[in-house]
């Protein structure tokens, strides 16, 4: 099995979305399925800024 894992960021517009689903579909197209999405808290600028939340996408291909 395989993984491929994208940051996907944390606030969507209709744009935004609409890449994201261009994006599935493209990983889709290689061979990948989309398995979960999950948070993760990035650490600030050096570890001393303010931690940012965002969300990964993780694909599977069998």
């Amino acid at each position: 099995m395989q993984y491929k894992i994208e940051q996907i960021g944390a606030e969507f517009s209709n744009k935004a979305i609409t890449g994201l689903e261009g994006r599935f579909n493209k990983y889709s197209e290689k061979g990948y399925e989309f398995h979960s999405v999950f948070q993760v808290q990035k650490p600030g600028c050096l570890g001393i800024g303010s931690p940012s939340i965002t969300y990964l996408a993780v694909y599977v291909k069998k």
